[in-house]
């Protein structure tokens, strides 16, 4: 019974220490984890941007066009 106590003990005190080890090697890999999740998402966010950006650009350019391409041919006739 004792043996059986005893391993107990040392898994106990082991899984103890390796718990704490883990508090001090998480806490700066979560906030690099976080960190890199941070950038990615403003990557993201300023693509959406671009993109959304250059439609807009593309669409005013288009309406400028035909609204100059309308107005053409109401003065032709």
């Amino acid at each position: 019974m004792m043996k059986v106590a005893a391993s107990l003990t040392v898994t106990g005190l082991l899984g103890f220490l390796l718990l704490e080890a883990l508090k001090i090697v998480l806490a700066p890999v979560a906030a690099w984890l976080l960190g890199v999740v941070a950038l990615a998402l403003k990557l993201v966010l300023v693509a959406l941007g671009l993109g959304l950006g250059i439609v807009i650009l593309a669409l005013s350019i288009w309406a400028y066009r035909r609204f100059l391409r309308s107005t053409r041919t109401v003065e032709a006739e």
